[in-house]
């Protein structure tokens, strides 16, 4: 059993997974029930930190205890079963790699062993079975189903569950309603795959959820919301309207009538009541996204692929959103015709402006929003928030610049 568990987040996907990592580790990640950090802490008991960029670091220290052995790990692995069993075969000094001949793990005795351009210290093991990584956004909702299922295997044993309300209609035999949610006057149908309630949320009368579905703490699904399969409502979000294949990793809104589908949404967003995306195109051709790594378009080789929003954005009434969308952290959007495919990180649109979003004008924001809302921010935050405004100004300006 390992003591104390590292996540590389320094990968080469993290570039293509932004925005969602501006503002967190690769392993902080939300694909199914947990983020990817308490996966693993779960699966081995054991400590868990990130080894990530400088400006989060900070935030995400890495705490590694010295004279002890680590296991270090590509933070954007999502756990398997026979991936674990290797993982827990690893002898000190070997490392980890798949079939393709990329690095997954190290076990090592000391941190200073690891040579962090190579990783490939000590004798080398192949793991020959197919693996899930998190390389870019989309892969997010594609992997959540698999995820949700997987998390429960481990949820199922650390958990206290409740009989369902008799007032529910309920369809299946995989419902899992943790004691102290509040679920009354719905329908349930877990036929498909399993639905999962945690503590402290609540679930309104009238609600349709197909299974596989997550609802993770003190969320709430508000009366007549229909959730298809394939998502994660993250902890203290709300959510209306009609969801599907889409991940809230926690603490945003999507309070009202509105389609949401094939997309992931970050931490503090708002979409305002009727913003509905596309996920399909006209021509059935498959989906481009803007990818930060190659500041370009990149064919997502899906048909369906709607729209990868970064924290602290927030959308107007009746936003419109197309096909392959990407909205950067703290956005501020209102606007009646369609929203930009690509939506650089601090821009704040209007259908006759184009204009910065000021840093101090998002920081004095996000303080009042905390102070209602009962969160903590501080200083450390401002200092990560500011390095995202500094490094995405390039990208800003070239907008406004093209408006004029």
């Amino acid at each position: 059993m390992f003591s104390q568990l590292l996540l590389f987040d320094r990968i080469d996907s993290r570039r293509h997974l932004l925005p969602l990592v501006a503002t967190r580790p690769v392993g902080n990640l939300r694909v199914g029930i947990h983020t990817l950090e308490r996966k693993w802490e779960i699966i081995f008991g054991c400590t868990v930190s990130h080894w990530t960029i400088d400006y989060l670091s900070e935030k995400f220290p890495l705490e590694v205890r010295a004279a002890e052995a680590v296991l270090i790990l590509s933070a954007n692995i999502l756990p398997q079963a026979d991936l674990i069993d290797s993982l827990f075969n690893l002898k000190l000094g070997q490392s980890l790699w798949d079939q393709k001949g990329e690095w997954i793990a190290s076990y090592i005795e000391d941190l200073t062993e690891f040579d962090e351009p190579d990783r490939g210290i000590g004798n080398v093991v192949f793991f020959h079975k197919k693996l899930q990584r998190v390389c870019y956004p989309e892969d997010i909702f594609k992997f959540n189903a698999d995820q949700i299922v997987f998390d429960l295997g481990y949820v199922k044993n650390l958990e206290g569950f409740e009989k369902e309300a008799a007032s529910n209609q309920v369809v299946g035999d995989e419902l899992y309603i943790e004691n102290g949610a509040n679920v009354q006057h719905a329908y349930l149908d877990s036929s498909s795959g399993p639905i999962y309630i945690a503590s402290g949320a609540v679930v309104e009368s009238g609600v349709t959820i197909r299974g596989p579905v997550a609802i993770c703490r003190n969320s709430r699904v508000k009366s007549g919301t229909r959730i298809y399969p394939n998502v994660t409502i993250g902890d203290n979000s709300t959510v209306g309207g009609e969801i599907n294949n889409t991940v809230i990793w926690g603490n945003s809104a999507k309070g009202h009538e509105g389609y949401l589908g094939c997309a992931v949404i970050g931490e503090g967003c708002n979409l305002g009541a009727g913003t509905t995306n596309s996920n399909l195109k006209n021509d059935w051709k498959t989906v481009k996204m803007y990818d930060y790594a190659d500041d370009d378009l990149r064919d997502t080789a899906l048909l369906k692929c709607g729209v990868v929003i970064g924290d602290q954005s927030m959308l107007g009434i009746q936003s419109k959103i197309n096909t392959g969308t990407v909205i950067g952290v703290g956005v501020q959007a209102a606007m009646s015709k369609f929203i930009p495919k690509f939506v650089p990180d601090f821009l704040w649109l209007t259908d006759t402006q184009t204009e910065v979003y000021e840093f101090q004008a998002f920081y004095k924001m996000l303080e009042r929003k905390a102070a209602v809302k009962q969160e903590n921010i501080t200083s450390m935050d401002e200092k990560y928030y500011r390095c995202i405004f500094d490094n995405t100004y390039e990208l800003r300006n070239r907008i406004i610049n093209t408006k004029k």
